[in-house]
């Protein structure tokens, strides 16, 4: 679909829904300018509730290993 968007626009083209992981996150890389990623990090606070000193080290793993992801694209 996003290169049926870019028919219609020059803008960058961000897609959500469904980044879960770095093999999902690198592959909306490979097609769109944007990844935005939401209810897995969100997800990863409410299971990390009863210790909230983990979460800002997790939520860091999470972003970095997508981050590596998409870099390699």
């Amino acid at each position: 679909r996003v290169a049926t968007i870019r028919q219609f626009s020059d803008l960058p083209i961000g897609v959500g829904f469904g980044i879960k992981d770095a093999e999902s996150a690198a592959a909306v890389a490979r097609c769109a300018d944007g990844v935005v990623v939401g209810s897995v990090l969100v997800n990863r606070i409410a299971e990390l509730v009863s210790t909230p000193q983990a979460i800002p080290a997790e939520l860091q793993r999470i972003m970095a290993e997508m981050r590596q992801a998409m870099d390699a694209v």
